[in-house]
């Protein structure tokens, strides 16, 4: 464990990693400061993402058990589940008018309460530009509280695990899912999606949704997804699909209106991963994340 000694804030996306003393082991904490456990009625149903200090973004089909705001509370800052960390209650939940059911438009936000403040463990992860997109093949992860599955085992997880993931050609998933798709239909993955394929023998499964998609450009984590759905983990090795973030950009923004975005992000943030585009850096207040 490599223990960091950098200041605790300094922009979005960045993660400051610490070590604590578990059971009398040193494991990480504060490598995804901006993860968030989303609780219904107490109980964890799915992850979610801090993007500003008042607003988490997850996968619609995560609050369909209810409308009601006062049924949702959002745990942040805490590695296992069973720690205490910051709970703070939800006062407006925004599904995309769109959604249907996994199909599409498959994204939602939180509204809490009462701002956030800023800690080591605590932060928000930056957003991508409408035109940023990660290219085919680059690597990025998958952080969610949800199992995961290896060797063909579902194995239940109550801290926050993390998951290698290539990106996929949406054609190349399209054929791969074809024996889903309804008579006289031509794909199941659109442009409001991104396929990814995970690594190393272990794979996402349906109870991480809400999980970030994050790809790292430069030091810089930018979440390019909201983990949706996959088919039946390790049975057939078939790549997750996740709501693609720069995609609905514009809408988040209209959402979070109090949110200013800089759209013209230096040259130096972008990598030769990743397709030409710019980095939407978040603001909170008078503090600009630059």
């Amino acid at each position: 464990c490599a223990c960091g000694s950098r200041s605790w804030f300094q922009a979005c996306g960045q993660s400051q990693i610490s070590c604590k003393n578990v059971k009398g082991k040193l494991v990480e904490v504060g490598k995804w400061p901006w993860q968030v456990s989303i609780l219904f009625l107490g109980m964890n149903i799915c992850s979610g993402s801090l993007i500003h200090h008042q607003w988490v973004v997850t996968a619609a089909h995560c609050l369909e058990r209810s409308k009601d705001p006062r049924s949702y509370s959002v745990k942040m800052g805490i590695q296992q589940l069973s720690e205490n960390g910051t709970e703070l209650s939800v006062t407006r939940v925004r599904i995309h008018e769109d959604f249907i059911n996994l199909i599409s438009q498959d994204i939602a936000l939180l509204k809490l309460k009462d701002p956030i403040s800023w800690s080591p463990l605590i932060q928000p992860v930056c957003l991508p530009s409408p035109k940023l997109k990660p290219s085919l093949g680059s690597m990025c992860w998958v952080i969610g509280w949800g199992q995961t599955d290896t060797q063909g085992k579902r194995v239940p997880r109550c801290r926050l695990q993390e998951v290698a993931v290539r990106i996929v050609n949406n054609k190349i998933c399209n054929e791969q899912y074809k024996f889903l798709f309804l008579k006289d239909q031509k794909k199941l993955i659109g442009s409001d999606m991104i396929c990814a394929s995970a690594q190393w023998g272990t794979d996402t499964c349906q109870s991480n949704s809400g999980g970030s998609l994050v790809c790292q450009v430069n030091k810089t984590w930018i979440q390019m997804g909201v983990m949706s759905w996959s088919f039946i983990c390790r049975q057939r090795r078939l790549p997750g699909i996740y709501t693609s973030i720069s995609h609905f950009t514009d809408w988040i923004k209209r959402q979070v209106n109090d949110v200013r975005f800089v759209s013209g992000a230096r040259p130096a943030f972008l990598s030769p991963v990743f397709l030409t585009g710019y980095i939407l850096l978040v603001s909170l207040g008078s503090l600009w994340l630059l």
